[in-house]
Parts: C-alpha cells; sequence; structure tokens
C-alpha cells in the first residue's frame, strides 16, 4: 500500500466513524428512559396536575400513572434555576406537564439535550437586546437551556382552551431542533414523503391567518418556525375544536405526535 493509497484508506475510515458519531448523536437526542413506576408521586404534584393540566385530567387511570412517573424523571433530569425569584413546586410540575405533553405519544419521550429550566418571574429581556419574551430557547453558550416566564407558564395551563401555552410552545421548539436544524419541520418525526405536503398545508394556514381566516393566532404567520409551535399549542389544548374546524392540519399533527396510535 503506497502513502496515497494509505490516506485515501484513513480518510475513508474517519469520514464513517463521524458519520456514524452523527447518527448516534441524533438518535440519542431523545433517549428512550424507564421512568421507576413506583416511585410515590405526591400528592401535592398530583393537586398540581389535577387542577392546572386539563390534559392530565383527559387521560385514564393508567395513563395517568404513566404521566406522573414520566413528570418525576424529568424533574430528576433537569436543573430549575430562579433568576432573581424562587423556584416552587407548581413552576416545576408545570414545565415538566409541557415537556410531557409534547412526546406522551412516544416510546422515546425524553429531551435529553435540554439541561436547565430558568425561572423569571414575568416577561424578561432576551440576552444580547433589548426585547422581551414570555419563553426562549436558548442558543450559542446557551445551548440546552429554556427561560420562561413564571407569569406566562400559569397563563398558559390556566385556560386550557385557548390554545396559548408558553410551555408547549418552547418545547414544540426544542423538538423541531432535534433534527439539527429549526425549521419548522419536524426532520425525526415526519417521513421524507410528508414533508412537501405539510410545508404546503403551513403556508395555506399561514396565509389564512394573514387573511383573518382561520382561528388561529395571528403570531402563527410570522414564519412556518413559530407557525408548528403556535399550532402545536391549539393541538395539545384544544384538540377537538382543532379537529372540528381544521381537520387535515389536525390529522397531520395527530400523525407526528402519536405515530403509535392508527
Amino acid at each position: 500500500m503506497n502513502i496515497s493509497e494509505f490516506k485515501f484508506l484513513l480518510s475513508l475510515i474517519i469520514g464513517v466513524a463521524l458519520v456514524y458519531k452523527l447518527y448516534k448523536l441524533f438518535n440519542d437526542r431523545i433517549k428512550e428512559s424507564k421512568p421507576d413506576r413506583n416511585e410515590a408521586f405526591p400528592i401535592q404534584w398530583k393537586s398540581i396536575l389535577k387542577h392546572r393540566v386539563d390534559f392530565y385530567n383527559r387521560l385514564s387511570i393508567e395513563k395517568k400513572k404513566e404521566f406522573e412517573s414520566r413528570i418525576q424523571y424529568f424533574l430528576r433530569s433537569v436543573k430549575f434555576t430562579g433568576i432573581h425569584t424562587a423556584i416552587n413546586d407548581t413552576d416545576r410540575i408545570l414545565v415538566a406537564s409541557g415537556a410531557v405533553i409534547m412526546l406522551f405519544g412516544f416510546d422515546k419521550w425524553h429531551f435529553s439535550n435540554l439541561n436547565e429550566i430558568l425561572i423569571h418571574a414575568d416577561d424578561f429581556v432576551v440576552p444580547g437586546t433589548t426585547h422581551k419574551a414570555k419563553g426562549l430557547v436558548g442558543y450559542g453558550a446557551m445551548e440546552g437551556r429554556m427561560m420562561l416566564s413564571r407569569k406566562a407558564l400559569k397563563d398558559g395551563f390556566y385556560n386550557p382552551t385557548d390554545g396559548r401555552n408558553v410551555a408547549i410552545h418552547e418545547f414544540t421548539h426544542i423538538l423541531d431542533k432535534e433534527d439539527g436544524k429549526i425549521d419548522g419541520v419536524l426532520g425525526g418525526l415526519m417521513n421524507e414523503i410528508d414533508i412537501s405536503p405539510w410545508l404546503h398545508l403551513v403556508h395555506q394556514k399561514m396565509n389564512e391567518i394573514e387573511q383573518g381566516g382561520a382561528s388561529i393566532r395571528k403570531y402563527g404567520a410570522a414564519n412556518q418556525i413559530e407557525f408548528l409551535s403556535v399550532v402545536s399549542e391549539c393541538f395539545f389544548e384544544a384538540p377537538n375544536k382543532m379537529k372540528i374546524e381544521h381537520p387535515v392540519l389536525y390529522s397531520a399533527l395527530d400523525s407526528f405526535f402519536n405515530p403509535s396510535e392508527p
């Protein structure tokens, strides 16, 4: 083997190793977990779910136990930090509920690339800007973090049918990032054949929103990234309403978020 052949073989081996590493990274982003269903779920937490989380109340007894187990796993996996405020159980349970709701239809359901939740008392200034926000998924130095307004968090769960929930909104952005880019396309969940019809539907609905002909809030027309998060809020908060008013959109989202169901 001459030098040129050796260099080519070495480059090929390195290339294969890099591709495998990237493949593993993508497949491990949402990792399968085994919550301990025998772990006692505090009655105070159950009360928060009962009084605040409508999605939980719509579940069967068995599914409620699964929801609780997933809440516990999430809370063991993510750090909570209060920014000029103290963290309480309601903060933790509502944030965890947003995460569990998003991936409740999957066997692999844990956001493995989320490390910390930063809670602000109210709207906060986006780092490096003068703009205020209710929720934000971190980038760059803030990668792996989510920032949320406590007021917006509680408001999102206060009215279970208004189609507004900042936790679900931001967790949708994180799910959108799982394929390595945030673009309003759930690359890790959608089949390749579904992407073109999905984008066609997205822009059709965005036009309807801009013309005032769709019962979806205007922020959904900002771009296809925000459209995905806004309609995901509607899907999980008011599924029956969406099924009636936007049956095609509902069917598409249902196929993404509940792949195991017929």
